[in-house]
């Protein structure tokens, strides 16, 4: 029998694939049945093998699912005294900051020019690309600097600790340092500052109900946190026996003298990550203040951490957390950023009760049903379709109609395009009907800046 067989439905919304074999924990999936119907064999027989890493003690899925690399994306995994080095991945820290721009409204940006050049305002403050080219106004950082970002993330450029979910994690300094890898290190300046490929992005947005102004910034730790985790990808396979092309699958004890030294680069790269959203806020507040005469104020940042592996999913801790308490969230739970494809937007969601139960964790995005490589050749055909949905859809948002998501880009990239992506509602009304979050602001793309790594 294969696992996908195996499967059992406990509610409509949660299925668990019981332990069986050398499984080392049950694992427990947020789906619908239409979510379910999209997974296949391949991802629950990751799943499987993912809780036999040691000192598994829980592994989650949340309703954005899919085929992964050691752990599926949407997989939340738990373990005690060990790093699943594919738990953080390469982008080691990925996560999401919002910004409210309270002075605006939708009708303050229904305008196509007024969004067109708020996207060449912010081009001109944030690298979209590897960073060798510096647009005029972006900022300027010396070695100095970077160390002490290594260090003290978002502290060090004084960033409030009630904007983010931690200004920065601890580093062991007896087991950092920072030049041990050089194609790390040499990328860390001159990428501080900028947003990259993939899915990372700067996006306006507005919110469905009642028409605020919101901007969403998605980065990681760039090519600092690329390079960090493949080094240590190899060092991991290389001190657990395993060929080269396994080396995703290498594990740590946070007690070796490997498992130290990683946790201390990977902090520091997380370190650097939250940074560098913040330093890409800044960038963002002086475009608003340049186009819309508005102010952009800092919602919330989070991220992806600790020994709750967390991989394509973020933290969701519900009022009355124990580190939340003190906080101005300890009565409400703190916001969950979650961002879906260019076509369909993303939510602002605050965990409930039921969110212990996956691990105080939810999805960090829709999840993809197309890879990259498939999504450019299958949709080749259909590049001007795409194209022409994304300048003519309209939406009401805050009862004003808006015409359009304009972009950087001459093309709409056929690999983060709306048909690539799960139905983002659909996702968002598992964790409702499961109790593990709910909706506070459902927010739509206006105006999209696509890194170009």
């Amino acid at each position: 029998m294969s696992f996908r067989e195996r499967v059992e439905r406990l509610t409509d919304q949660h299925y668990v694939l019981p332990r069986v074999g050398a499984m080392g924990v049950d694992v427990h999936a947020f789906l619908s049945p239409a979510l379910l119907a999209q997974t296949d064999e391949a991802l629950w027989r990751q799943a499987a093998e993912a809780t036999e890493y040691p000192g598994m003690i829980g592994l989650y899925l949340m309703p954005d699912t899919h085929l992964g690399y050691g752990i599926p994306v949407g997989g939340v995994a738990v373990t005690e005294d060990v790093i699943i080095q594919a738990g953080s991945g390469y982008d080691i820290s990925c996560g999401v900051v919002y910004l409210q721009a309270p002075e605006l409204s939708a009708a303050d940006v229904a305008d196509e020019d007024k969004r067109r050049r708020f996207i060449r305002a912010v081009e001109a403050r944030v690298a979209t690309g590897v960073g060798s080219h510096r647009p005029k106004h972006m900022p300027r950082f010396d070695e100095s600097d970077v160390e002490e970002i290594f260090r003290y993330g978002a502290r060090h450029l004084g960033v409030a600790a009630e904007l983010c979910e931690r200004q920065y994690i601890a580093v062991d300094d007896a087991a950092l340092d920072t030049h041990r890898i050089a194609r790390a290190r040499d990328k860390a300046r001159p990428q501080l500052g900028s947003v990259g490929g993939g899915n990372h992005f700067i996006e306006m947005q507005v919110d469905r109900a009642d028409g605020s102004v919101w901007v969403m910034i998605h980065c990681g730790s760039r090519g600092y946190g690329w390079q960090t985790a493949n080094h240590y990808f190899y060092a991991g396979a290389e001190l657990r026996g395993l060929p080269t092309n396994r080396r995703e699958q290498s594990w740590l004890r946070v007690d070796e003298p490997l498992g130290r030294e990683y946790w201390a680069h990977h902090n520091s790269a997380a370190n650097y990550a939250v940074a560098n959203r913040h330093v890409i806020v800044r960038g963002v507040q002086q475009a608003l203040e340049d186009v819309f005469f508005a102010t952009g104020e800092v919602f919330y940042e989070i991220s992806k951490r600790g020994f709750v592996h967390r991989k394509g999913a973020t933290r969701a801790f519900p009022a009355g957390h124990p580190d939340l308490v003190g906080t101005q969230w300890e009565t409400t739970g703190h916001p969950c950023l979650v961002p879906g494809s260019m076509l369909q937007g993303a939510a602002i969601l605050f965990p409930l009760e039921g969110a212990y139960r996956s691990g105080c964790s939810v999805n960090h995005g829709a999840g993809r049903v197309m890879a990259r490589g498939r999504a450019k050749r299958e949709l080749a055909p259909l590049q001007d379709d795409i194209d022409k949905e994304m300048r003519s859809v309209t939406r009401t948002l805050g009862g004003v109609p808006i015409r359009g998501i304009v972009g950087n880009t001459e093309h709409t990239p056929l690999d983060e395009c709306g048909h690539v992506y799960k139905d983002l509602d659909a996702v968002l009304r598992v964790l409702e009907a499961e109790g593990i979050a709910e909706v506070a602001q459902r927010l739509y793309p206006v105006a999209n800046i696509k890194g170009t790594d």
